[in-house]
């Protein structure tokens, strides 16, 4: 899988449209500031193709996809494979509720491999929605925790092919390389063997069903078949003469049955009952719809004027009205003087509390007057002792020339006290004020209610009748409206008393067609016997004239019915000969006849299916006989079938000949890897495996091998990537027909902790890898010595909205 074109719209960092152009890109480096996005274009990638990405550490999560404060994002994937090109895309849409959901996921094929997939290009859609990430895994032959493995080395997880349990490791490298190919034969053979067991089985059970298909029997069957070959043509000799005599005793029973039929026919013709009844029923009928049209008439002129008279009369809802509003007014009048009186006391009483708190509010003034002068004088009567003669007065600030006589201090506290019962008194005053203000405003606007209700009222019935000319109408309009009803119920009467009139009539006109319908009915069926023709104006007479006829018909069929009854039984006779003959010749060649029919009908159909069965049973004893000799062969091959896959299942178990090709695989990944993990060290470590675990060799220490897990952050780095470099450059020769295709890898992690001379053996590494031009190699870093020896380079920034990709180079 080779990147071509990656676009994002809102993925993660990147809330604005942005594309990553690859083409011609075999060697690149994602650089840029901390957390300026570079290793959010990598998961772009994989989310484009799994839906997922590993650093956010469960594949359900996706919320970190979408980019904070926007509703929808898109992420749009152009790559090549097997010189094929495909496009995978996913939308992101934000939830009511705040969550992240993909929408109008599709992996697709371009018809032109040389198409980016613009508006127009061709392009055929290999699944969609929920079924994109299990297509992808079958095309590129990688489930997304192996993709992340060996094509995107995320940051976290450089080193999780090193420091895998052998028995992961296995099961990525059997996935990698296609050997579980070998798993499935293994599987598909035990299957096919435990098959073979069955059909063994199953063919000799039905083999079993064959023990009748002998030599023998095809004789005994060949025999019968050959005598009733000379028997057919004894039995068609028989049956010529039987048709011939049931010929002409079917021609005399015909003769006979013609006879009588037509005799009963004739004899059962009659005059219906009830046929005189026709013109009095006509007649009364007649008389009621004369009478219901009279009583109609009536009743439509009766109800006519009820209409009228009532629709003359006041309207209702006015006179209602009026009866409304006279009792309205009537009530208002009664309630009137009450609330003048009200208005009066209540007007009165507020002027009594208002004149209390005049007279309140002037004690305490006085009271408030006394207070103050006693505070002053009890303040100079208090001064009067400190003053000095040539010292200033503190009051007036003149020079004090001649000493007061002492004065006596008044009683300020009784003063004051004075004072608080005089403002007490004003609050109780006033309080009394704004109950009584209350209550005469509410009896004010009650009495101008009433008031404006009253001339309302007398507005509304000037010139309107009185109450009683009010009541006089509506009593009177009632009965109109009584009169109207039972008009309107008599004309319904009528109209109902007519209409049965008239059904009645109908249903006379109708019996009456009936009865000539009837007449017709039997003379027609006399037609053929020589009826004779009636003229249809009288029903009577018409009947009468059909039946004469018919009983004279029917007396000359009596007379020339025992002559035929002698033919017949003669024909019977020689018919009863004939068919001993041709059962004879059945019973003699064991041919067995319907029960349920005739001797004549059953005898060839019954010589025809036993000379039908003999075939049958010689030939099925032919093909039971080859059928046998074909089961028997086929158990033969089942059972050598058999055997070739038991041995096959049991030579291809998961822990045989899968096992040693992945040990193998391992040989030759920890060569490769150990040659560069040379080149990377300094010649102080080589790669080596015990059992799947992973070893290494540190020259520096006099070849000791320890567990990788003892390397320092650096040297892991170098022992990963050369282990990550290793398994891209062999799997194409290591794996299986149908294993999957590193043409990528993509390394996020680790450069920073390498010295300068391990950056340097680094760098010369990439560049001689992607040199060869069968894989495309990218690197994120933040090294720049190890980003300018890279040729083209993806500088990526970010500022306070969204992060941005520039290409350098050429």
């Amino acid at each position: 899988m080779r990147p071509v074109l990656l676009e994002m719209n809102g993925f993660a960092s990147f809330r604005e449209p942005t594309t990553v152009d690859f083409r011609e890109a075999d060697y690149f480096a994602l650089v840029g500031p901390t957390g300026s996005g570079k290793s959010t274009v990598l998961d772009a990638m994989t989310f484009a193709l799994y839906g997922s990405v590993p650093r956010w550490d469960d594949r359900r999560t996706i919320a970190n996809a979408l980019a904070p404060t926007t509703n929808r994002g898109a992420v749009r994937l152009v790559f090549d494979l097997a010189r094929r090109r495909y496009i995978a895309a996913r939308e992101l849409r934000r939830t009511a509720a705040g969550g992240v959901n993909v929408k109008n996921a599709r992996l697709e094929q371009l018809a032109n491999p040389g198409a980016l997939g613009a508006p127009g290009d061709a392009s055929e859609v290999l699944a969609a929605d929920s079924e994109v990430t299990h297509a992808v895994e079958r095309l590129l032959g990688l489930p997304f925790e192996h993709f992340t493995t060996c094509v995107v080395l995320p940051q976290g997880d450089f080193a999780e092919f090193l420091h895998e349990k052998p028995a992961k490791r296995q099961e990525i490298l059997v996935k990698l390389l296609g050997l579980d190919v070998y798993t499935r034969i293994g599987q598909e053979a035990n299957a096919e063997a435990k098959s073979e067991e069955q059909r063994t089985e199953l063919y000799a059970q039905q083999l079993e069903e064959y023990s009748d298909a002998t030599e023998h029997a095809q004789e005994v069957a060949q025999g019968r078949l050959a005598a009733l070959g000379k028997a057919s043509g004894l039995v068609r000799a028989a049956l010529s003469e039987v048709a011939k005599h049931g010929a002409a005793v079917a021609q005399a029973q015909n003769a006979c049955a013609t006879l009588t039929a037509e005799r009963d026919q004739l004899q059962a013709v009659a005059i219906p009952a009830g046929l005189a009844d026709f013109g009095r029923k006509e007649r009364d009928t007649r008389i009621a719809i004369e009478a219901a049209d009279e009583v109609l008439a009536m009743a439509e002129v009766s109800d006519r004027v009820a209409r009228e008279q009532l629709a003359a009369a006041p309207p209702l809802a006015r006179l209602e009205r009026a009866r409304h509003d006279h009792a309205e007014l009537l009530e208002a009048e009664s309630r009137l003087p009450a609330a003048q009186e009200a208005q009066q006391y209540r007007a009165t009483a507020l002027g009594k509390v208002s004149a209390a708190v005049g007279a309140a509010t002037s004690a305490a003034q006085q009271a408030r007057q006394a207070q103050e002068a006693a505070a002053r004088n009890n303040l100079a009567a208090a001064l009067r002792p400190h003053l000095q003669v040539g010292a200033e007065c503190p009051v007036c600030e003149q020079q004090v020339t001649t000493l007061p006589s002492p004065l006596t201090a008044p009683d300020l506290e009784a003063a004051e006290q004075v004072l608080a019962r005089a403002e007490r008194k004003v609050e109780r005053a006033r309080s009394e004020w704004t109950k009584a203000s209350r209550a005469e405003q509410e009896a004010t606007s009650l009495l101008n209610t009433l008031t404006g209700r009253v001339a309302a009222l007398r507005s509304a019935l000037d010139g309107a009748p009185t109450l009683e000319e009010v009541t006089a109408a509506l009593v009177h309009r009632e009965q109109l409206e009584s009169d109207a009803n039972e008009a309107n119920a008599r004309l319904l009467a009528a109209r109902t008393s007519r209409a049965s009139a008239q059904k009645a009539a109908a249903g006379l006109h109708q019996e009456v067609r009936a009865a000539w319908s009837m007449f017709e009915q039997v003379r027609d069926n006399l037609v053929a016997l020589g009826a004779p023709v009636l003229v249809r104006d009288d029903l009577t007479a018409a009947w009468t004239a059909l039946v004469a006829w018919a009983a004279g018909a029917a007396a000359t069929r009596e007379i020339a019915l025992p002559s035929a009854w002698e033919t017949l039984a003669k024909a019977e006779g020689e018919l009863t000969a004939a068919e001993g003959k041709l059962a004879g010749v059945l019973a003699a060649h064991d041919v067995a006849l319907d029960a349920g029919r005739p001797l004549i009908e059953a005898a060839e159909p019954a010589v025809a299916a036993a000379l039908e069965g003999a075939r049958y049973e010689v030939q099925r004893l032919i093909e039971r006989r080859k059928e046998a000799t074909r089961l028997a062969a086929k158990r033969r091959e089942a059972a050598r079938k058999h055997q070739v896959a038991k041995a096959l299942g049991q030579l291809l178990r998961s822990d045989g000949f899968p096992r040693w090709l992945v040990t193998t695989a391992l040989d030759a990944l920890v060569v490769d890897a150990s040659r560069t993990l040379a080149d990377l060290s300094g010649g102080q470590f080589e790669l080596t495996h015990d059992d799947g675990n992973f070893l290494v060799v540190d020259h520096a220490d006099a070849d000791s091998r320890r567990p990788v897990k003892t390397l320092s952050g650096g040297e892991t780095f170098q022992a990963s990537l050369a282990l990550a470099l290793a398994l891209s450059a062999q799997l194409s020769t290591m794996a299986a027909a149908s294993a999957a295709r590193l043409d990528s890898i993509f390394l996020d992690e680790g450069f920073g902790t390498l010295d300068e001379a391990t950056l340097e053996t680094v760098a010369t590494t990439l560049e001689e890898l992607a040199a060869h031009g069968h894989r495309m190699v990218g690197i994120v870093t933040h090294v720049s010595a190890l980003a300018e020896r890279v040729p083209i380079r993806f500088a990526v920034q970010r500022d306070q909205r969204t992060s941005s990709v520039q290409r350098e180079g050429p």
